[in-house]
């Protein structure tokens, strides 16, 4: 079962034909398999330096100004023109300041929520490390009691054949 467009389906198939009839082969995955590879959430893809990255370019630019600066490019009547647009300008502001501010209100809740992400992140990536230096240390400890145990083991034999060679009336050496 494919989930692309007909019109996507009729070139596979059309390309799969002649790459049939070629003698090549070639698997061509769907557009929505290749979406969700490409752009699905999840551990593989995740990048956490372009994720830490993107939400603080959130955290620089999170507000819109409703009083940006007006210009105009023609300079013989930009004397007319800056007036007339700062009257516009104040004939619309009843409309627009309420958007603007709620557009803020939203960004900024936005920046919250990625401030918390963001949060999390790092604090998974520390954990990531922590865990990271504690397996180290334990594969140090596991390589140096397996050393212990070698050397225990070599000194056993030894003292197990010095109580043998004195069971048979023996001397130790």
């Amino acid at each position: 079962m494919n989930n692309n467009s007909p019109e996507i389906q009729k070139f596979l198939d059309s390309a799969k034909e002649e790459v049939k009839s070629s003698g090549e082969s070639c698997d061509l995955i769907s557009f929505g398999d290749f979406w969700a590879e490409k752009y699905s959430a999840n551990d593989t893809n995740f990048n956490s330096k372009a994720f830490l990255g993107d939400a603080a370019a959130l955290f620089n630019h999170n507000q819109v100004s409703y009083y940006n600066e007006l210009t105009s490019y023609r300079k013989g009547i930009s004397v007319i023109v800056l007036p007339i647009k700062k009257v516009i300008r104040k004939l619309v502001k009843f409309l627009f300041l309420p958007i603007i501010a709620e557009q803020n209100e939203i960004n900024l809740s936005i920046t919250r929520l990625f401030g918390h992400m963001k949060s999390y992140v790092n604090r998974e990536v520390g954990v990531k490390d922590i865990s990271s230096m504690r397996e180290k240390e334990l594969e140090l400890q596991v390589i140096a009691q397996r050393e212990m145990i070698n050397e225990l083991s070599a000194k056993i034999d030894q003292l197990s054949e010095k109580i043998g060679s004195l069971e048979n009336g023996g001397s130790s050496k």
